[in-house]
């Protein structure tokens, strides 16, 4: 054999090394093993020294690399550990340093294995260390591979700023060996332990380049990675969505560990999405694979999981425990701490802590507090080195301990604890719908906390316990917009593709469907772009307290002003009443009686605004609106007797209830906000401000109703026809004290930040606006319901009227049904002469639709006056 030879051999090698980079290890099986067949007929005997060398190191590695196939395959450890025993055969070929350094990498393999399969990452450690000191720069690849392999054992060892440093060190070292993906793996890794360390922005980043560097990978494990951070975000159902797609990627790679952790992590998702049945059957499968193989740490993880997801119903009122469940389930937890404690941490996470928490958690469910307080005594102070969403378990099960014992304010002090914990993980997100998202994170804190408000039968702290989690998520999500040109691209082909989809004629429905669907996708990626984006935004606003609150009341003077904070508890609809007199608590009864009636009127108004339909139907359909309306009106607003102005706080059911259309709120001040909201100061009429007002295609009236808007100002700016572009309209947001859009519109509710109106060039979308600091502007969307919004896991709203107040908006008048072109032409005009001489919208639009004859469904977004900044 000459070197020649020798030369084609290693280029074989390549390949098939590079099949298991891939993640194709059938593939890669298959050329080592007939790589191997060839390399035991060759003859050496011409060789030299240094070919003699390279003789050894190739038969070594194509060893190491059939283990790593085979494993890969079969799952076998034992199987593969015999192969490395042939690897290092093929090293007692040479002597000295070499020999050493064969022997070395193939510790190295062997700790890799040890790890992904066995969870020993102690023993790996030190594999990888031998590896390290016998290696040189001349093995670039070698010592990227060890670098990666050490940093995930240190991650599982809780190092994790070790793992990223040595992380680092394996990037550099992959881009010096010439192996794009390589150098992608490294880079995705580094992204998992930027989440790890809190930074998720950077670690989607990280992991967008990967993917970039690496775009035909299709093992899986690049979402996997993705979701676990988009889970740490609390973008729960986009991570559970990317996992049930990784998921038989990983196992069709052969993944089958990596494929067990997959399960584990969608079944979270799944557990905080409500879906029990689903977490804890997934849970149980991925304990069965971490059982089989040993692999201790996940295994004791998995079976807690199991455990949270039979509570977590108890806990809800769902389903009631069976005979001795409770206390059983709570010593099973026990004993799967101790389990843990013996099997010891893997990537920050402790198992015997996790346990712990479940089991304290069991014992406050049957009443034991001494034994739950005692299990709590057992973790360490503040679990500082675990994950977000443990510590936040950590809180919330002190908190409901503390408050169960009648200490509430030991009971207090968890939930802020908690609370600025949450605000703080906010703090580093930039996008809103990454800001809302983490509201999923506080939902259990924020309901024993608001549960036990209730339990004290005080209505002020009833109040404070629902604006301190809702502040927690409030505010902008950041203060200027990225310089993003590609989402800017994206936003501009979507846009292009929807207003050539509006064009499209009715035969020809499959093709405007096709240019929606492109259009989707490109929304899509400018979502996961906004997820990479870093907060700058400051703290977060502090909560409103009820006492406050009535302070501002009593210092303006007005004895009749009402502000109703409405929450859902156990299922029924409460509300606490503050005015300058005092705080009072109303129970209405069921949630649900009142999301039928605000369906209904939803309904009735989408009938009558139909000028398609024949006359009777349309009168029969007001006829029902009146009556609803009526109903409504008696059920929301007759217990709060608010005779006066009116600031509803309200989420779910409620979102879509037309208050200022209620008959009892005619001619009256009436405003609506998700939370009790800082920072607007009392109406002051300057005389000086600015006024834009577009029209977008297809409104009857448009181009009529901005007109006469325009003539109500001095000086306004009227855009119609080809001017009326988006553009425009986002500078004028930027610029303008009023903004008045006569345009079509929707709100999506499966994303609600493409809530849109549509202009001259398409749609202008709310994802666009966000981060653009708004003036303390008026908005006027004349537009059908627009004024939607949908409530995201946690509480939190998303729309574009609430987007907009995010930005600095201090009022979004919009309709939260169907609003007909020739009503809104009438109202309009009306409206803005009000709004010239008082430069105050709530009064403005109380006074405009007095005097009309059918309900008109436009809501004023904006909070109370007069409240000091945080």
């Amino acid at each position: 054999m000459g070197t020649a030879e020798l030369e084609a051999l290693t280029e074989r090698f390549e390949r098939a090394r590079e099949w298991n980079v891939r993640a194709q290890p059938r593939r890669a099986r298959r050329e080592f093993r007939a790589l191997l067949r060839d390399l035991d007929h060759g003859e050496t005997v011409d060789l030299t020294m240094a070919d003699r060398v390279a003789w050894a190191w190739l038969i070594a590695r194509s060893w190491m690399g059939l283990a790593q196939a085979d494993l890969a395959c079969t799952g076998d450890l034992p199987g593969a550990l015999e192969l490395l025993d042939r690897a290092r055969g093929a090293a007692r070929l040479l002597e000295g340093l070499e020999r050493r350094r064969i022997e070395a990498v193939t510790d190295g393999q062997q700790g890799l294995f040890l790890l992904r399969v066995a969870g020993k990452p102690a023993e790996a450690v030190r594999l990888f260390d031998r590896v390290l000191a016998v290696s040189d720069s001349g093995a670039p690849r070698d010592l990227a591979m060890a670098y990666l392999n050490r940093a995930i054992a240190l991650s599982d060892l809780g190092d994790v700023e070790g793992a990223l440093a040595d992380n680092f060190e394996a990037v550099r070292h992959a881009e010096a060996a010439g192996s794009p993906t390589l150098v992608a793996f490294a880079r995705h890794n580094s992204g998992y332990y930027l989440s790890m360390l809190g930074d998720a922005p950077a670690a989607l980043a990280e992991m967008a380049a990967a993917r970039e560097l690496a775009p035909d990978q299709d093992d899986g494990i690049s979402m996997l990675g993705q979701a676990e951070v988009l889970y740490g975000v609390g973008l729960l159902e986009e991570a559970e969505a990317l996992l049930d797609e990784a998921i038989p990627q990983l196992l069709a790679a052969g993944r089958r560990t990596d494929h067990a952790i997959a399960e584990y992590v969608r079944a979270r998702c799944l557990l905080a999405l409500l879906r029990f049945e689903e977490a804890s059957t997934l849970a149980g499968r991925a304990r069965a694979h971490f059982t089989a193989v040993g692999y201790e740490q996940w295994a004791v993880l998995s079976r807690v999981l199991e455990f949270e997801a039979a509570l977590a119903p108890l806990r809800r009122g769902v389903r009631t425990p069976t005979g001795g469940e409770v206390r059983r389930r709570a010593r099973q937890a026990l004993t799967a701490a101790q389990d843990g404690d013996a099997a010891g941490p893997v990537l920050g996470q402790h198992p015997g802590h996790a346990a712990r928490l479940v089991a304290a958690q069991w014992f406050l469910l049957a009443n034991d507090l001494d034994t739950a307080r005692v299990t709590l005594r057992g973790l360490p102070r503040g679990l500082t080195s675990a994950p977000l969403t443990m510590r936040i378990q950590h809180y919330t099960v002190q908190a409901e301990l503390a408050f169960a014992a009648d200490d509430r304010t030991r009971g207090l002090r968890a939930v802020r604890a908690g609370l600025r914990l949450l605000a703080d993980h906010r703090s580093r997100l930039g996008a809103v719908e990454s800001v809302t998202a983490a509201a999923a994170h506080g939902v259990e804190l924020t309901r024993i906390d608001v549960g036990a408000a209730a339990h004290t039968g005080r209505p002020a702290a009833l109040f404070d316990a629902a604006e301190r989690g809702r502040s927690t998520f409030a505010g902008t999500g950041r203060v200027t917009p990225p310089d993003d040109p590609r989402a800017a691209a994206l936003l501009f082909e979507a846009r292009g593709l929807l207003a050539r989809a509006r064009e499209m004629p009715a035969d020809q429905a499959k093709e405007r469907e096709r240019l929606t669907r492109r259009a989707h996708r490109a929304q899509s990626e400018v979502r996961e772009r906004s997820w990479r984006h870093a907060g700058n935004a400051g703290g977060v606003q502090r909560s409103v307290t009820a006492r406050e609150l009535r302070q501002v009341l009593v210092e303006r003077g007005d004895d009749t002003a009402v502000v109703a904070n409405f929450v859902v508890l156990d299922g029924m609809l409460r509300c606490v009443r503050v005015d300058a007199r005092g705080v009072t608590a109303i129970e209405f009864g069921p949630a649900d009686d009142v999301t039928e009636r605000v369906r209904r009127l939803g309904a009735d108004f989408a009938m009558a605004a139909n000028d398609l339909i024949p006359a009777p139907l349309r009168a029969a359909a007001n006829a029902s609106l009146a009556r609803n309306l009526k109903v409504l009106d008696d059920i929301l607003l007759g217990p709060l007797r608010a005779d006066g102005d009116l600031y509803v706080v309200a989420r779910e059911p409620l979102l879509s209830v037309p208050w200022t259309a209620l008959p009892s709120r005619s001619g009256l001040r009436t405003a609506v906000n998700s939370y009790v909201a800082r920072g607007r100061t009392h109406a002051r009429p300057s005389g000086k401000r600015r006024l834009l007002a577009a029209a977008g295609p297809g409104v009857q009236h448009g181009t009529a109703e901005v007109h006469a808007v325009g003539r109500q100002w001095p000086g306004a700016t009227v855009l119609t026809g080809d001017d009326a572009v988006t553009e425009h309209v986002r500078t004028a947001l930027a610029t303008h004290d009023v903004v008045h859009l006569a345009t079509h519109g929707q709100h999506d509710a499966d994303n609600p930040l493409f809530a849109s109106i549509d202009l001259a060039d398409g749609p202008l979308f709310a994802h666009e606006l966000d981060g653009t600091p708004l003036p303390g502007s008026v908005v006027i969307l004349s537009s059908c319901e627009v004024g939607g919004s949908t409530q995201v896991l946690g509480g939190e709203v998303l729309g574009l009227t609430s987007v907009l107040l995010r930005l600095g908006a201090r009022a979004v008048i919009a309709s939260v049904a169907k609003l007909s072109d020739e009503l809104a032409a009438r109202v309009m005009p009306r409206l803005h002469a009000h709004l010239r001489e008082s430069d105050d919208p709530e009064a403005a639009l109380a006074a405009a639709l007095k005097d009309v004859a059918e309900p008109v469904p436009l809501v004023c977004f904006s909070s109370v006056e007069g409240l000091a900044s945080a």
